[in-house]
């Protein structure tokens, strides 16, 4: 049976149904699952219960992005990133999310985990700013990049988020790490 996390990610590129999605996590007593609604060309959609962010595009900010043509209706919002946290990554983020993540991971997984199950990583960094002192773990596959974000340095960090997306996971990724992460 396929797990929810992988039922999401695979929705990647996809017009939004808040009903699939609703579906996919009706395991988690989620019963609703807000629309998006940015009158710009981006949005969240958050589902606290499940520890879920959803970011959805429209179509031509989409493709920009992705340098892809995206074919979709003009009104329609297309998923271009799937987030699993774990408490700490947001204030609405009570719990982790509760199902597991491909590959075996799970958000109790270490570091070291993640590069056993995903390889050697083609971003491998660690952060110290104020409030914030963590490590990123990042992989370009074949049709989307994962993102794992760790609190604490080194091998001990605790995942604070589980990231699979169309166009980098952090966009600041296309310019600082062109040759991993730009389309």
């Amino acid at each position: 049976m396929t797990q929810a996390s992988e039922q999401l990610i695979a929705l990647l590129g996809h017009a939004f149904d808040g009903k699939a999605i609703r579906d996919v996590l009706a395991g988690w007593e989620v019963k609703r699952v807000a629309a998006p609604n940015s009158p710009l060309s981006e949005s969240i959609v958050w589902i606290p219960k499940a520890s879920v962010r959803i970011d959805v595009y429209r179509p031509p900010q989409l493709s920009k992005l992705t340098a892809t043509a995206r074919a979709a209706q003009a009104d329609d919002w297309l998923i271009g990133s799937v987030e699993l946290l774990a408490p700490g990554s947001d204030s609405r983020i009570k719990a982790p999310f509760p199902g597991l993540l491909p590959q075996g991971l799970s958000m109790q997984s270490t570091p070291q985990a993640c590069i056993d199950a995903y390889g050697e990583p083609d971003l491998d960094e660690e952060h110290e700013r104020p409030g914030f002192s963590g490590r990123v773990l990042a992989w370009r596959l074949q049709t989307t990049n994962r993102a794992i974000t760790f609190a604490g340095l080194g091998d001990d960090g605790t995942m604070l988020s589980y990231t699979a997306c169309l166009i980098g996971c952090i966009g600041a990724w296309r310019s600082t790490q062109p040759e991993i992460f730009a389309p």
